[in-house]
C-alpha cells in the first residue's frame, strides 16, 4: 500500500497519537536501530500508556529496566542490553526465517515499525543503510512506518531500495549508528579457530555470527581463496577479508561477486567501508535465511556457537545458568541449509569449558536449540568431532575426545553436567 511519506521534525512527533496503548512497536536492531526515534519514544512512554516493544540485539539505552513501568519488552534473544532486563524480558523462541511473520501475527494490525535509513539516490528513495533484516519484511504490513533518515547512516545498495511511498513519517536526524562493543580473543579462541578454518574449503560460501570466537575464526581464514558470504550479518572481520581479497564471492552459486547479509555489526570503520560499497547487498531475513536459497548455495558452510553440546550432538544455544542469554535465532535455518547444500557443512564451535565446567555435557541444561540431526561438526580447542553419518555410539566417543581432558572421565561415567 502507498503511504504519505510526510516529513516531520523529531520533537514534533505526537507519540500518543502514533502509538496506541497495546501497540507492538518493532524497531531495527544493533547498528540499524533508529536511536533518535527510540530515545524520543522512551521519553514519551508515560504519555503513550502501556505498549509492547520488540527489540532485537540492543547496544543502546532504549532497552532498560527503568522503562518497564510502561513498556513490555519481548525479543528473540537475550544478548546485549537485553540481559539487563532479566525476567522482565519475554522471549520468542522462533526460527529467524519466521520472525517477521511471527511479529505480524503478534501485532495483529497494531504493529508500529520504526526503521533507520540512509539518504537514497534522490528525494523519493532511500537505502536500507545498516540493516534490511526482519524490518524490511514488515514494511508492507505494519500499521504505521516511521523512518529515521540519518546523514550518518551508510548508503548501501543502489539507494533505491525503499520508496517514499513505503513510509508514513520521515524524520531527518544526524544521529550516528550505535556501535558494536569490541571483543578481545585469547589462546583458546585462536586454537578453535585454526580447527574450524581447516573445515572451510576454498570457494566455500560462509555464514558466521557475532562475538569473540567468530572474529577469531575470520582471522584464521586469511590464507583461504575465493570465499563467499551469505549471512545474517557482516562484521569488520568480513570487511577485512574482502579487502584482503580472501572473500571474492567469485564461486557463489548466485549473487556472484556480492556479499549478502541482513545487518551490519561493527563500528564507524565498518560503516565507512559499507558506504557506497557495490560488493555488499543488504537483504531481508526472508531471503538471507530462506531454506530454498540456502540449499541452493553449493559448499555452504554455516559456523555457529553454542552454550553446551551433549554427547549425542544436541545443542543448547539459549540458556546458561538458568538465564536466557542466547537465541534460537538463525542457527537452525543455517545449519539445515548447510545440511541440504551440495558440499555444505554445519559447524558448531565452542570452548570446551566455561568457569571450570564442561561445555560438552551428558545432558543439556537448557532447551535443545539445534537438533543432533542438523549438526555436522562440533569443534573445541581440543579438536574436531565429525558427527556426519555417525551412530550414537560413535558420536559419544568423538565428542568425549574433544571435551576438556580433566572432564572426560566424569563424562564417560555419566556424572558430568
Amino acid at each position: 500500500m502507498d503511504r504519505d511519506g510526510i516529513e516531520i521534525a523529531l520533537d514534533a512527533l505526537d507519540w500518543p497519537a502514533l502509538v496506541r496503548p497495546g501497540s507492538l512497536v518493532v524497531w531495527g536492531q544493533g547498528c540499524a536501530e533508529p536511536n533518535g526515534l527510540t530515545a524520543a519514544l522512551m521519553d514519551a512512554r508515560h504519555a503513550v500508556g502501556p505498549f509492547r516493544a520488540f527489540a532485537g540485539i540492543s547496544y543502546g539505552p532504549s532497552v532498560s529496566p527503568g522503562f518497564t513501568d510502561a513498556v513490555s519488552y519481548l525479543s528473540y534473544c537475550g544478548t546485549g542490553q537485553n540481559r539487563t532486563l532479566g525476567r522482565a524480558l519475554d522471549i520468542l523462541p522462533v526460527h529467524y526465517s519466521r520472525l517477521a511473520r511471527t511479529l505480524e501475527q503478534i501485532g495483529a494490525g497494531e504493529l508500529v515499525l520504526m526503521i533507520r535509513l540512509a539518504p537514497g539516490a534522490d528525494a523519493d528513495h532511500f537505502s536500507f543503510g545498516a540493516g534490511a533484516d526482519y524490518t524490511a519484511d514488515l514494511l508492507r504490513t505494519a500499521r504505521l512506518v516511521i523512518a529515521e533518515v540519518s546523514s550518518q547512516t551508510p548508503t548501501t545498495g543502489t539507494g533505491r531500495e525503499i520508496r517514499r511511498s513505503d513510509i508514513d513519517i520521515i524524520v531527518r536526524t544526524d544521529t550516528p549508528c550505535l556501535v558494536l562493543p569490541t571483543v578481545e580473543m585469547g589462546d583458546i579462541e585462536t586454537r578453535i579457530a585454526r580447527h574450524v578454518a581447516g573445515l572451510v574449503h576454498d570457494g566455500a560460501t560462509i555464514q558466521i555470527g557475532l562475538g569473540t570466537l567468530p572474529q577469531a575464526i575470520l582471522d584464521a581464514l586469511h590464507g583461504h581463496k575465493d570465499l563467499g558470504v551469505h549471512s545474517g550479518l557482516v562484521t569488520q572481520g568480513i570487511a577485512d577479508l574482502m579487502d584482503a581479497g580472501v572473500i571474492t564471492n567469485a564461486r557463489k552459486s548466485f549473487d556472484r561477486s556480492t556479499t549478502v547479509a541482513g545487518l551490519l555489526a561493527g563500528g564507524e570503520p565498518l560503516m565507512q567501508w559499507a558506504n557506497g560499497n557495490p560488493r555488499l547487498s543488504m537483504r531481508p531475513s526472508t531471503y538471507t535465511h530462506a531454506a530454498d536459497i540456502l540449499a541452493g548455495i553449493d559448499n555452504f558452510t554455516a559456523i555457529n556457537s553454542a552454550i553446551e553440546v551433549d554427547l549425542t550432538g544436541q545443542v543448547n544455544a539459549e540458556v546458561a545458568g538458568g538465564r536466557y542469554v542466547g537465541a534460537v535465532g538463525g542457527a537452525v535455518d543455517f545449519m539445515r541449509g548447510a545440511r541440504a547444500s551440495r558440499g555444505g557443512a554445519g559447524i558448531i564451535a565452542l570452548p570446551s569449558t566455561a568457569r571450570g565446567r564442561s561445555r560438552i555435557v551428558n545432558r543439556v541444561s537448557g532447551p535443545v536449540t539445534t537438533s543432533r540431526a542438523d549438526v555436522g561438526f562440533v569443534v573445541t580447542e581440543h579438536g574436531i568431532a565429525d558427527l556426519r553419518f555417525a551412530t550414537l555410539t560413535e558420536r559419544r566417543d568423538r565428542l568425549l575426545a574433544i571435551a576438556a581432558p580433566e572432564h572426560q572421565a566424569a563424562l564417560a561415567d555419566g556424572d558430568a553436567t
